[in-house]
């Protein structure tokens, strides 16, 4: 087939729709790759229900921290067994109410028993021994006064002998040697009589050193009488406190050693509350703050309290807070009803707040994601926070009134430039 000539204006009029083909497949591919590279990301998309949005709020923001808790009583001890022993009856059970003389329990120790027999035997025959003391030294007291009673006789008569025989002597009726021997008598007379008092008063005094002995010895018997007694009384283990019964320990048949729990009594005079403020709110709570307490029960008032005490330890994530109660309780109150109270930290008149993010803290920065105008994306910005209560944050820098932010846990798409929001 012999081939046929093309013009040089079809040629020119080809090659030139060829070069327009070529241009604007090329401006195509020049503009897809701008259209790319100027584009923003889209980011990860979220549903909105998903999420949990807040509005950026401002005015008076009070300070509070909220907690869970119990009543508690002030008062609350174990009775233990003051003596050992087996336990014959447990004669309460948790809930009864208690006096201070009700008995708990019953226990059973032969040798307390036996011991105390032992100890009244022993008293009363220190004071049989005292009694025969006491006779005979009355005896021997009573034998000296009568031998000074016959010297004073015999030194008095001899001393009026001897004054008798000396006017005799001045009329030379009685020889100087008579005389002589009489007044040598008186004079004997009146040493014995001297000595005699002595020896009295010497026997008095050991008398007296010998029933003291004898009444501490009895005393002595006495003291461990009555231990033996109230150990043998404690066998019946009484509340030795007003409330309820709130744990029993002690069984049937049980023995029990020195000390031994029995039951756990609780008094009702007084409660307190105990709240389990989280330690990352805790921080901020100090002794002698206000609290609003709200009690698990029909009734419909709201008590007030002072924090008392703040524990310096952390137990499975919460702080105990104790919370006295200001004036009377309600009728139903008990040990452990359930209770809520708003600890009142500060009150700052005017700031700008949001609802507190998931794991947003006092004094800290953080990444939120703010949602645009139109609500379908959200772009991350970080904002500083400052005083917290338990379900707002105060806004230093970072948000202004009416914007929202996501304040749910945004670790799914932590470190995305956007979000689209479904």
């Amino acid at each position: 087939m012999p081939d046929i000539a093309i013009a040089p204006e079809i040629r020119r009029r080809r090659k030139h729709k060829r070069y327009i083909a070529i241009g604007v497949s090329v401006a195509v591919v020049i503009g897809l790759v701008i259209w790319a590279l100027t584009r923003a990301p889209a980011g990860p998309s979220v549903q909105r229900s998903d999420l949990w949005i807040a509005t950026v709020q401002q005015g008076p923001l009070p300070i509070v921290v909220s907690a869970t808790g119990t009543f508690t009583p002030v008062v609350e001890r174990w009775i233990t067994a003051a003596t050992p022993g087996v336990v014959e009856t447990v004669r309460v059970q948790p809930g009864d109410p208690v006096k201070p003389d009700t008995v708990l329990a019953t226990l059973s120790n032969p040798a307390a028993v036996s011991s105390l027999v032992q100890a009244r035997a022993d008293v009363a025959n220190a004071e049989a021994t005292r009694a025969s003391l006491r006779a005979q030294l009355t005896n021997q007291l009573l034998d000296l006064q009568a031998r000074l009673a016959s010297a004073q006789v015999q030194a008095k008569t001899a001393a009026l002998k001897e004054q008798a025989e000396r006017s005799l002597l001045a009329q030379h009726i009685v020889s100087t040697l008579d005389y002589a021997t009489i007044q040598l008598q008186a004079q004997e007379y009146a040493k014995l009589v001297t000595l005699t008092q002595q020896r009295v008063a010497a026997f008095r005094q050991s008398m007296a050193a010998q029933d003291q002995a004898a009444d501490a010895q009895v005393a002595a018997l006495k003291a461990a009488l009555s231990d033996r007694q109230q150990q043998v009384d404690a066998l019946h283990v009484t509340a030795n406190l007003e409330g309820v019964v709130q744990d029993v320990a002690a069984q049937t048949g049980q023995t029990l050693a020195l000390g031994g729990n029995i039951a756990r009594v609780a008094s009702l005079k007084q409660l307190k509350v105990t709240l389990q403020v989280p330690a990352n709110q805790v921080g901020e709570v100090a002794v002698g703050q206000s609290v609003t307490l709200e009690l698990a029960t029909n009734s419909t008032q709201d008590l007030n309290g002072k924090v008392i005490r703040v524990s310096p330890a952390v137990a499975n994530g919460n702080v105990e807070v104790d919370v006295m109660p200001e004036g009377p309780l309600p009728s139903d109150t008990r040990p452990n009803l359930a209770v809520t109270g708003q600890i009142h930290i500060a009150n700052i008149a005017n700031t700008i707040y949001v609802q507190r993010p998931a794991y947003a803290n006092p004094d800290s920065s953080m990444t939120l994601y703010r949602l645009a105008d139109d609500g379908s994306t959200a772009m991350p910005v970080s904002v500083r926070f400052g005083a917290a209560s338990d379900r707002y944050i105060q806004v230093m820098s970072g948000l202004t009134p009416n914007e929202q932010v996501i304040v749910s846990d945004t670790s799914g798409f932590a470190g995305a430039k956007q979000v689209s929001v479904r």
